[in-house]
């Protein structure tokens, strides 16, 4: 990542910057940058490099996961004194954020501490980015960098032989579950349909990757990412036979309800389409396996 030193003119905007944002004054709010984050303050072009500030203690990510288009994507960490600010910037992106600190948590009672609600673009192409984070004092001296990989899955169905897709539209935690034709169930509880070989037989250590695998647990026990996407993907060869879809509400998440869409698609063209409503009943159903209402069976 390109970095510049920040001089004590840059410093001096820096602390402009948070002055302007909290009086209201119009400021560049990089909406076209591939991540912004609630509350920050943005400024275009390079993070500044390491000019003797304090470091960062810690980074917390609840996964190392995120979708093109997500909203909302939590991370949080603590700083050493006298850090006053954490500075935040996608690798690549076209500038960086700036959060002031906050009082410590009770992990680190003596740490300022930050935390940033993350969004990203739905243009973002998938594969491995960087997400930089340098603690900065009064003074506008930043620290070393703290960097955590994220891998970035693109927005919409990701490519396979037979892809099953579960879309809802409010913040609430539905679960995706598919029964294939070997009887196998994929759901997060079962990410993918991988079994044992009988007894006497060595296994396959690359036999899960012909398979499917359940993609990603979205708003998973009412932590809101802003996906409300879930799909299993056979990725290079699927079962042939009968399949068997369904919609488990697991928590509206105080919404009132959730209306869904389940889409199968095989080499990226819809097989197979159905629609549902989910209500506070549904949630008190089981939430294992063989959980969930019938949404759609197909043959293939």
């Amino acid at each position: 990542m390109r970095e510049v030193r920040m001089s004590a003119v840059v410093a001096a905007a820096t602390v402009a910057g948070l002055v302007a944002a909290c009086s209201g004054t119009t400021a560049d709010q990089g909406l076209d940058c591939d991540m912004q984050i609630a509350g920050a303050q943005f400024f275009r072009g390079a993070m500044p490099a390491e000019a003797g500030g304090p470091k960062v203690a810690s980074v917390a990510l609840v996964t190392a996961t995120a979708r093109a288009g997500q909203v909302g994507k939590t991370a949080t960490g603590a700083l050493e004194p006298p850090a006053t600010a954490a500075a935040l910037m996608l690798d690549g992106d076209r500038g960086y954020w700036l959060l002031p600190a906050g009082v410590p948590d009770v992990q680190s009672p003596t740490f300022p501490s930050f935390k940033a609600s993350l969004s990203f673009a739905r243009t973002l192409a998938g594969g491995p980015r960087e997400l930089v984070v340098r603690a900065i004092d009064g003074a506008g001296r930043p620290g070393p960098a703290s960097p955590q990989t994220l891998t970035i899955a693109a927005d919409g169905p990701p490519a396979g032989k037979l892809v099953f897709s579960l879309t809802w539209d409010t913040e609430s935690d539905l679960d995706l579950h598919v029964v294939d034709p070997t009887g196998a169930e994929v759901y997060k509880g079962n990410i993918n349909s991988w079994s044992p070989p009988p007894p006497g037989q060595a296994p396959d250590p690359n036999a899960w990757k012909t398979g499917g695998i359940l993609d990603f647990d979205s708003n998973a026990s009412c932590v809101v990412d802003g996906l409300r996407r879930e799909d299993v993907v056979y990725a290079t060869t699927a079962p042939s036979g009968h399949y068997v879809v369904r919609v488990d509400t697991f928590s509206l998440c105080s919404e009132v309800s959730a209306h869904w869409t389940v889409e199968a698609l095989a080499d990226g063209v819809v097989v197979g389409k159905a629609t549902g409503s989910s209500f506070e009943t549904d949630t008190q159903m089981p939430h294992d396996r063989g959980a969930g209402v019938l949404a759609l069976e197909i043959d293939r």
